[in-house]
């Protein structure tokens, strides 16, 4: 099992738990938000466009509320049994998802900070998995923190920083943000809600999410 299989074998348990209702991090969205998402991004490629291309968001739209008005528990169902056989995700489902997953259970598993709920501990995860996320660090990083105006440096321990840093701005003094590779992930791609700590002018750093 990849660990983009086994975060979305997680991913669906937890949603079924919580129930439809539950907040998440991402904000103005429940756990059924959250499901309709994941299950429009990978069973409605036509629809799932309209998060990137503006002409397309009104289909978008329209597919969504089509999702979200399917009975909860047979939605969630759906997508945990992963794309089908012609879906081309299915090939490509262990390197595109293995972030997407692992940052949308977090979006549920602490969603009740965002109620002022307390944050949970970072989960821990083998070697194999820490690299899954690494992998997915260093690929994104790039894009998510290209409008900083200073250099970012992300530091797990035992790993090699990622460094993004654009020519023009390579000359100021870097910010630095500290914690496991799973918290920088998150932190990358715009959560507040995680364990880090940052050295450096944090209003400098510009995040964006994918």
């Amino acid at each position: 099992m990849t660990f983009a299989s086994a975060e979305r074998a997680r991913l669906s348990d937890l949603l079924l738990e919580n129930g439809p209702d539950a907040p998440t991090l991402c904000e103005g969205w429940t756990t059924r938000d959250m499901a309709t998402h994941l299950w429009v991004r990978e069973n409605r490629p036509d629809a799932a466009a309209g998060m990137m291309v503006g002409p397309l968001k009104a289909h978008l739209g329209k597919v969504s509320d089509q999702a979200k008005s399917r009975d909860y528990r047979e939605l969630v169902q759906s997508w945990a049994k992963g794309p089908g056989t012609l879906n081309p995700m299915r090939l490509a489902d262990k390197h595109v998802n293995a972030a997407e997953h692992f940052i949308h259970l977090e979006d549920v598993r602490r969603g009740e900070v965002a109620r002022g709920g307390e944050l949970p501990a970072p989960r821990a995860f083998s070697e194999r998995d820490t690299d899954a996320l690494y992998r997915s660090l260093r690929r994104t990083a790039p894009m998510l923190l290209r409008s900083s105006t200073v250099p970012v440096v992300l530091q797990a321990p035992g790993r090699a920083p990622v460094t993004v840093a654009r020519e023009a701005v390579a000359v100021h003094t870097p910010v630095t943000v500290s914690g496991e590779v799973g918290e920088l992930l998150l932190w990358a791609h715009g959560r507040d809600a995680v364990h880090v700590t940052v050295a450096g002018d944090l209003a400098a750093v510009k995040r964006a999410r994918l």
